[in-house]
């Protein structure tokens, strides 16, 4: 029992600094959110929405700074390079600082919505590619129907699609109670024509990706770290299944290569 005195008196001490705890409901909250502020940014970074060196809350246009407030995302949000590296991965660390992060941006918006990550095309279009902008503001998608352009917007408008992708956040599923607010499908519908967004997916499926920049719904960081912890056992159980054959290919390999001297001798002797 004496192994157990030091644990008693970090909780004891824990109690006395901290008397009022979060709830572990709380703190999975919290963490999901950090992610996804820390997507957002990333994803505006790439896309060409603020810079580098922008970003601060104070730095941030409009277009970033509304919905990250509707979220409240705004006091999570990494306020350094470094704060946002701690949220991605190497190779996104990597993506963010090269100046051709507008193209990878719109490159990776393109596979997305190409693969049906982001749901289903327009009825009319079977494909998306990306096209120069003539304003130089960065690459347009074009939704492609055969060899023929039916349509286009620019790449950038899709941050906050391509932000709550590479977070884990649910595209669908959201909560009745989010999706029955007064006026919020209007508001909705109002956005889109805005952002250039309903040009390239359908608008049910906008419809529901669009929901929480504009309002919060109540679990969307505990909805998203549990979508994470599920991308993760699925990895783990894609790597268990891939050991077991390597497994099994191993040690076929092994009882082939025990059995070439006998069949060579057996030859020999022959």
């Amino acid at each position: 029992m004496a192994a157990d005195d030091p644990l008693a008196e970090l909780l004891a001490d824990f109690r006395q600094r901290v008397p009022d705890p979060p709830s572990f409901d709380e703190v999975t909250e919290a963490a999901g959110r950090q992610r996804l502020a820390a997507y957002c940014l990333y994803s505006a970074l790439c896309a060409g929405v603020i810079g580098p060196d922008d970003l601060a809350p104070g730095q941030w246009p409009h277009e970033l700074a509304e919905p990250m407030r509707q979220l409240g995302l705004t006091r999570l949000a990494p306020r350094t390079g470094r704060g946002l590296d701690a949220q991605l991965t190497p190779a996104e660390q990597e993506t963010w600082r090269s100046p051709d992060r507008q193209a990878q941006f719109g490159q990776l918006l393109v596979d997305l919505v190409n693969e049906g990550a982001l749901g289903p095309l327009r009825d009319d279009a079977d494909r998306v590619r990306l096209g120069r902008a003539d304003d130089g503001a960065g690459p347009d998608l074009e939704l492609m129907q055969g060899q023929r352009v039916v349509g286009s917007c620019a790449a950038k408008d899709h941050w906050e699609l391509v932000a709550q992708y590479l977070a884990a956040l649910p595209l669908y599923g959201q909560p009745d109670e989010t999706a029955g607010k007064p006026g919020l499908k209007q508001a909705i519908a109002r956005q889109l024509g805005e952002t250039g967004m309903a040009h390239a997916v359908s608008v049910g499926v906008a419809l529901a990706v669009s929901i929480h920049p504009l309002g919060t719904a109540a679990g969307l960081g505990t909805r998203l770290a549990r979508s994470r912890i599920q991308a993760g056992r699925d990895a783990a159980d894609a790597l268990r299944a891939l050991g077991e054959e390597l497994r099994t290919l191993q040690a076929q390999a092994g009882r082939e290569l025990a059995d070439r001297p006998a069949r060579k001798g057996h030859a020999n002797r022959a």
